[in-house]
């Protein structure tokens, strides 16, 4: 039908000869008296007797303009006469013939050649398959109508093949819901079935039928596994089958494929002639995969068959569990043809009675990881169960790869118990000691589930150290697993514990990473990661969101709704206080925490009978909260026993809460002693610990008439705040630390645009600077000042004023401390500045 539109178009380049072929045309007698009547239709007079092929060539040659050939069905052996005598033709002739062939399969031409030389284009099926507009067209010449979604959907099961589209719109005249028909259209329908029978499987020997049926049954076949099936007779027919028919499309790495709508048809036909031969032939398939080592379509024939004992098998020995419970997605390179989703729909179709009746535990172990995949944690329990009675039985038999498969489901439990997380962790980690290193190459998804367990149980112990390490060394096979969810979980999970031990540089990324990840969307109940949106919430509190902050924090409580964890819950607790402080609502921050740590509301010390108990880290974080927020609203008293609660561990947050408490209560040298064994601390200090302890050293140094030591530390708690962008301090800080800050214009400069995220940097029309903020100048210390302005040298300026040097710097050290600088330069500007000079 495309030649014919093409040479009605009028824009061949000369005449058209059209021949269309029928059998018998192969033999030369029947085929040049074809060809030469076709040229003399088309107003080409071909003289001469003897050889047509020689006498085509000779009246070709003598004319000025070229001739189309138009071979239409052209279907020759290699080896035939009329081969030879077609090839002889087109050298002899070069430009003055052009050659049009229509034909199920490419023709025995020197065809790589030709194309070498650039004298050849070839239009395949991709070419000819409809477009959806040309589809729709088509449909509307039957006067059918389908929506959008169903045309698509129509498009893709035939691939566009124009014949499949006629045979649905043939069929679908008429019809009442042509939308349902298109749902079940497929190459199983009795009039596709019935066209290719007539028109590809009646003319085949029977040799050729035999092996396109067999051929037929996996997606996508080659020549060892067609001997597999049909034996090596028909093995050896295989590359003339394939190259012969139309609907064999060439993969790679010698891999075909047939057209889906004619492979569902030989299927058919198979299932209806032979029964049983279909799931014989499916078990070799399987098995043929089985040792090629493609486990996807091994599992795939097997589940086909109803083997499921045998599918189960395949996947609990390879280790494709991981697959199963979702972590890992989307095709790998070097994996087969098969995308890795289809291993779980393909078992997803297994019976509930084969755990029970199989007599053994693999298909148990696969009930379980689907049913955990799924969010049905009571089937999942239930199977795990069953998978384990069936150990018992026989010890002995369970290889690794059995009790591997079913600690990684375990490990998978959304609301795993500490105690058997922990059990677990320490059976899984023995076993990949003893496993081959290149199995575990194979599955990256397996290492990172195991680090991503070992650094939740460690986040919810509150060793944090230990859980960013383990969790940072997840994050690599998570994302070469490329399962979005186990990716997404590890990088939630590690800004968390990156937050929480205060680095909020690093929790900023790693939040800002996750968040770029696909949404998970709607997923079952207890597959919604509370860490991600946990840590996303804690960087827009450090960011000073707190607008964002509630919204990650909704989302963070709907994940821990569907899924209850106490740990996940208390850290939303202490987040969400943490915004209320930010907003100003201490009373609010004090109700946050005391529902997090069961207290009654009138702030009693008993716990609720019911009460579910927290770790102890994140018990002393939120009553260390409770002490700020009874700070906050004047209750010193208060503030100081939720510290004094807060027990004796090495936490250096505690300290601060009671130097804050004291300093309310008017006790500031018990404050600065308290201050001062944080910042002398020699260890590693959370940044967040020692930035409040520098603002709380800034703060007492002012009120204690030192403002050269509090500029200093206030300049060192700025340029580390900058340095990480770490904003919720300052922010807490903003009552006091805005005058400081709106009078002290040279120690904002090189911070201007940190302060202006949270308001704190003075504009151009602030009041002039208080000189009562600063230390009174004495008359000598005056006389330095002016010398100071000219630039001379201590001994110079000792000379002038005829005092020693040692006077003359003692009056410097004066002058530095109530001018709260630390050198000459800053002294002068500041002097200026105050017209003290």
């Amino acid at each position: 039908m495309a030649a014919i539109s093409w040479a009605m178009c009028g824009t061949a380049p000369g005449p058209i000869a059209w021949v269309t072929l029928q059998r018998g045309a192969e033999q030369s007698e029947v085929f040049w008296p074809m060809v030469l009547s076709a040229f003399q239709r088309a107003g080409v007079e071909v003289s001469g007797d003897g050889d047509p092929v020689a006498a085509l060539a000779l009246t070709l040659t003598e004319r000025a303009q070229p001739v189309v050939l138009v071979l239409d069905d052209l279907s020759i052996q290699a080896d035939c006469e009329v081969n030879r005598d077609l090839g002889r033709l087109l050298r002899d002739t070069r430009a003055w013939l052009r050659l049009v062939v229509t034909a199920r399969q490419d023709p025995p031409l020197p065809m790589r050649r030709y194309h070498l030389a650039q004298e050849l284009t070839e239009i395949g099926a991709e070419q000819l398959a409809f477009s959806e507009r040309e589809a729709e067209q088509l449909l509307a010449q039957h006067k059918v109508g389908l929506s959008q979604s169903s045309l698509r959907t129509l498009l893709a099961r035939t691939e566009g093949w124009a014949a499949g589209l006629r045979l649905a719109a043939i069929a679908m005249e008429g019809h009442h819901d042509p939308d349902e028909f298109v749902a079940h259209f497929g190459g199983d329908h009795n009039s596709v079935v019935a066209y290719l029978m007539e028109e590809i499987l009646d003319a085949e020997p029977d040799d050729r039928r035999r092996l396109l049926m067999a051929t037929g049954v996996p997606e996508r076949i080659n020549a060892e596994l067609a001997t597999e099936l049909a034996g090596p007779v028909a093995g050896r027919a295989f590359a003339a089958m394939v190259r012969d028919n139309a609907f064999a499309t060439r993969l790679d790495q010698g891999w075909y494929r047939y057209h889906p709508m004619f492979g569902q048809a030989l299927r058919l036909i198979l299932r209806h002639e032979t029964p049983g031969h279909l799931a014989e032939l499916d078990l070799r398939a399987a098995s043929w995969f089985a040792r090629a080592g493609d486990v996807h379509d091994a599992v795939w024939h097997a589940a086909r068959a109803g083997a499921w004992p045998y599918a189960a098998r395949l996947v609990v020995d390879h280790l494709e569990v991981g697959r199963l419970l979702g972590l890992r997605s989307g095709h790998v390179p070097g994996e087969g043809l098969r995308p890795g989703h289809v291993l779980g729909d393909s078992l997803r179709a297994m019976p509930d009675t084969v755990p029970h009746l199989a007599g053994a535990p693999e298909p148990a172990v696969v009930a379980a990881a689907l049913a955990r995949a799924g969010g049905d944690e009571e089937s999942c329990a239930a199977a795990l169960e069953t998978a384990q009675a069936l150990i018992d039985r026989s010890p002995a038999t369970a290889s690794p790869s059995l009790r591997m498969s079913i600690g990684l489901v375990r490990l998978a439990d959304p609301q795993p118990r500490e105690a058997d997380l922990s059990r677990t962790l320490t059976e899984v980690e023995a076993l990949l000691q003893q496993a081959p290193a290149h199995s575990l190459d194979q599955h990256p998804e397996i290492e990172a589930l195991v680090l991503a367990a070992r650094g939740s149980l460690e986040l919810r112990q509150g060793r944090l150290n230990e859980a960013v390490a383990a969790l940072r060394a997840a994050v690599e096979p998570a994302a070469l697993a490329g399962g979005d969810f186990l990716y997404r979980h590890c990088l939630g999970q590690l800004a968390l514990a990156e937050g929480l031990r205060g680095r909020p540089a690093r929790a900023c990324e790693l939040a800002a990473q996750a968040e770029q990840l696909p949404d998970p969307g709607p997923v079952p109940a207890g597959r919604r990661g509370a860490a991600a949106h946990l840590a996303s919430a804690w960087v827009a509190i450090q960011r000073v969101e707190p607008g964002r902050a509630k919204q990650e924090l909704s989302k963070a409580q709907a994940a821990v709704r569907q899924c209850p964890d106490a740990v996940m819950a208390g850290v939303h607790a202490l987040i969400s206080a943490q915004a209320r402080l930010l907003e100003g609502l201490p009373r609010q921050a004090l109700e946050e925490t005391r529902e997090a740590v069961q207290e009654p509301p009138g702030g009693g010390r008993e716990p609720r009978e019911a009460a579910v108990s927290l770790e102890p880290w994140l018990r002393r974080r939120l009553l260390l909260l409770q002490a700020e927020a009874h700070a906050a609203l004047g209750e010193p008293a208060q503030a100081r026993a939720c510290a004094e609660r807060a027990g004796d561990a090495d936490d250096l947050r505690k300290p601060l809460a009671l130097a804050v408490a004291a300093l309310s209560e008017g006790r500031p040298g018990e404050a600065a002693q308290a201050v001062h064994a944080v910042l002398t601390e020699p260890g590693m200090v959370p940044l967040d610990v020692r930035l409040d302890a520098l603002l709380l050293d800034v703060r007492l140094a002012y009120q204690n008439g030192d403002p050269s030591r509090g500029r200093r530390m206030l300049d060192r708690a700025l340029r580390l705040g900058d340095r990480e962008q770490a904003l919720l301090p300052f922010a807490r800080s903003k009552p006091w630390l805005q005058p400081l800050l709106r009078h002290d214009p040279y120690l904002v400069r090189p911070y201007q645009r940190f302060l202006a995220r949270l308001r704190l940097a003075p504009d151009s029309g602030e009041e002039e600077l208080d000189t009562a903020m600063y230390g009174r100048l004495s008359a000598r210390e005056l006389d330095v000042l002016q010398h100071l302005t000219k630039v001379m040298t201590t001994e110079e300026i000792a000379a002038q004023m005829y005092v020693s040097v040692n006077t003359v710097k003692t009056h410097l050290k004066s002058i530095y401390r109530k001018l709260a600088v630390t050198r000459r330069a800053e002294a002068v500007r500041r002097a200026k500045h105050l017209s003290l000079v």
